[in-house]
């Protein structure tokens, strides 16, 4: 406990020295700067309206308005606790890469083309399902419920995902509850229950220091992808196009992987890249 502390001292001291990162490199580090992560919020937002941009304290990243510092997804249905959903699955799959959607994962797919304009095609949230699914299984003891938020790390240049939690009569759920809904190995690795740099709560908190690696490695899959592809359909290579993943659907990728640190809470929506 002490070392994260003065860890996360040692990163505030950092980031007041060196400031947010300015200069893209999205496509080569698979960070994002703070204007590339408001316009992947932009866009989460506007194709799926249960997500929310919220305010916080304007001292808190000062770089980001104060109407959008983080994003918020309420009250995600959480059915079954994390062990449950290990023994139901084959072994050596639990958190394989961050990149896989487990058993009972809700998944809604997002195609992504890249051609900009399909975006219209895109499948829409149904808020009226997700709104009803809480109350649905209200009567089942074993639900809980999370407010999933988004917030930018600015010492890794990254996404990081807090989640809070609380049972179907909505009383907080303590650091070990919480606990249970994350896979075992992951737990007091890669998350741990952090306060929340706006809400100030004890929250799941995922720790972002493979988000960029994840995002990289994802990114050179579909540029060798890309590049097959045209070898194989005979383009010249002084004709070849080079992939570029557009910034705007970051997003969309990261809240793929990170589902598989906490399958068992069912977001409004998961994405799986056709790339």
């Amino acid at each position: 406990m002490a070392k994260r502390f003065f860890y996360e001292k040692y990163k505030d001291v950092v980031n007041s020295m060196s400031g947010p990162m300015t200069k893209s490199s999205f496509q080569e580090t698979g960070k994002l700067t703070p204007q590339e992560f408001l316009e992947s919020g932009d866009s989460l937002v506007q194709k799926f309206p249960a997500w929310e941009w919220a305010a916080g304290d304007e001292e808190t990243q000062p770089f980001l308005p104060k109407n959008k510092k983080y994003l918020i997804l309420r009250q995600c249905p959480c059915p079954q606790r994390a062990p449950t959903m290990e023994s139901a699955m084959p072994e050596g799959d639990a958190g394989d890469d961050w990149v896989d959607t487990h058993v009972g994962h809700k998944v809604q797919k997002v195609v992504v083309e890249e051609d900009a304009e399909e975006e219209d095609d895109w499948a829409a949230s149904d808020d009226d399902d997700a709104a009803a699914a809480p109350k649905a299984q209200a009567a089942n003891s074993d639900l809980r419920l999370y407010d999933v938020t988004v917030v930018y790390d600015q010492y890794y240049a990254s996404p990081r995902v807090y989640l809070f939690g609380y049972d179907a009569n909505g009383q907080p759920l303590t650091k070990d509850q919480m606990m249970a809904d994350v896979y075992a190995d992951n737990r007091e690795k890669t998350v741990t229950v952090d306060p929340h740099p706006f809400l100030k709560a004890p929250c799941i908190s995922i720790h972002p220091c493979r988000h960029a690696e994840t995002m990289r490695r994802i990114i050179e899959r579909a540029e060798v992808r890309m590049a097959d592809e045209q070898e194989e359909a005979g383009v010249p290579e002084a004709e070849r196009i080079q992939f570029v993943f557009p910034t705007y659907l970051a997003l969309f990728v990261f809240l793929k992987f990170i589902g598989s640190v906490v399958p068992t809470i069912m977001y409004d929506i998961s994405v799986d890249l056709d790339m």
